[in-house]
């Protein structure tokens, strides 16, 4: 009887167990290229929600055919879910490819090759510096404790192709990292290479922005002029995604006094493998935003400065500069190649001053901006040579942002 009592209760127990277990899901999409170029590593991000899986997705396989590809699931707003599924794809010009995602309740400890990283780490007198991933200053702290800090004065991310940093202060402003080699680095020389990592082909610090705007730094703009943002009653930043295929920065603005208005405004900066540009969203929670105006650009550089700047909303420049203003390692001057895409329906004026290609922005009705830049460092084995193919290659890439791959989900 006792072995009947226990067999009755497995039984009884079995449907329990199995009704537990969540199934996954499995999902088709296309991706369709409307482009007459083909592209590579084009960007693919699908928003979990739209999939609609029933459950938690804790884990995700994206198959291109029978090859399993690199992808990466991300948490944006923080609250411990999965928001987004991304990964990156060859597909021919005016071509359609099919992929099948196979999303699960389990989590996963497969790893993919890293083909991105992103770091922020905080500076202190025993360098220790350890690395964090989210971290809010009170907006009465004086900005200059708060760019010191942090190392490297804010978070860093890289490609394969190029490495970036964002001042944690309130400029915000990018500075640039460029690279002799294709390949992750900031791991190893946190932005600032050793004597003999640069011996031994490591990039380093290419840009000295000083007041300019640098490339792509967001600012405000009142009366004609560029306006950081000031006085805040916090200043947050974030890495939101650190990679295989791409990271994922963000600043967060409470309170900003702006132009007679208080604004929150988020700042995400996203770079995906295989890339040298920045895709940049700027949103704000306030009506007010869409009366306000803002800007963006790119510095003129100040030596052999040749550059331009298209009502519609493109701009680059060429030329070289020194690094650091007080350079103590004696790097060698810099010959880069910077560029800016803010799409059409943002734009409100262009403009040129002494030191910048200058493009005015406003939001839309969601009170969004989107827009893009990139760089090129002249000392790059398979890079760009000379003015003329960096600016072929900026037209280029105008195009290739306003043909974005259209993302059916079939079932």
């Amino acid at each position: 009887m006792k072995h009947i009592a226990i067999l009755l209760f497995a039984l009884a127990a079995a449907p329990t167990a199995a009704s537990a277990q969540t199934p996954e899901k499995t999902v088709s999409i296309t991706v369709e290229n409307t482009w007459d170029k083909a592209k590579t590593d084009e960007p693919v991000v699908i928003r979990l929600a739209d999939l609609k899986p029933g459950f938690e997705v804790r884990s995700a396989t994206v198959y291109r055919g029978t090859e399993e590809i690199p992808s990466q699931l991300d948490d944006l707003n923080r609250d411990t879910q999965a928001d987004e599924l991304a990964f990156v794809a060859d597909i021919p010009a005016g071509a359609k490819e099919d992929f099948r995602i196979v999303l699960s309740p389990t989590p996963s400890a497969k790893t993919y090759p890293a083909r991105t990283y992103a770091q922020m780490r905080l500076n202190d007198k025993g360098q220790k510096c350890p690395h964090i991933q989210y971290i809010t200053f009170d907006g009465r702290v004086p900005v200059k404790q708060s760019y010191s800090a942090m190392y490297h004065h804010g978070p860093a991310f890289e490609s394969e192709l190029v490495a970036f940093r964002a001042y944690m202060d309130n400029r915000q402003s990018i500075d640039l990292y460029g690279k002799k080699y294709q390949r992750l680095e900031l791991a190893e020389t946190n932005f600032y290479p050793k004597k003999e990592q640069l011996a031994a082909g490591y990039g380093d610090d290419v840009l000295w922005a000083g007041t300019s705007i640098g490339v792509g730094s967001f600012r405000g703009w009142i009366d004609g002029k560029l306006q950081t943002i000031d006085s805040v009653a916090t200043r947050s930043a974030g890495v939101l995604a650190s990679g295989p295929v791409r990271t994922v920065i963000e600043f967060f603005d409470r309170d900003w006094q702006y132009d007679g208005a208080t604004l929150n405004m988020t700042q995400r900066y996203t770079l995906y493998a295989g890339h040298r540009d920045v895709r940049v969203d700027i949103s704000f929670k306030e009506e007010d935003a869409t009366h306000k105006a803002f800007a963006t650009g790119i510095q003129k550089l100040e030596r052999d400065n040749v550059g331009f700047l298209d009502a519609d909303g493109l701009a680059g420049s060429w030329g070289s500069n020194l690094a650091y203003k007080n350079d103590t390692v004696n790097h060698p001057r810099e010959t880069v190649g910077l560029g800016i895409y803010v799409p059409g329906r943002f734009v409100t004026l262009t403009k040129e001053d002494d030191i910048n290609y200058l493009i005015q922005m406003h939001t839309n009705r969601d009170r969004q901006l989107t827009y893009f830049f990139t760089f090129a460092a002249a000392k790059e084995e398979e890079g760009f040579k000379d003015s003329r193919a960096w600016f072929d290659h900026l037209v280029e890439w105008q195009s290739r942002q306003a043909h974005p791959c259209k993302v059916t989900i079939k079932n």
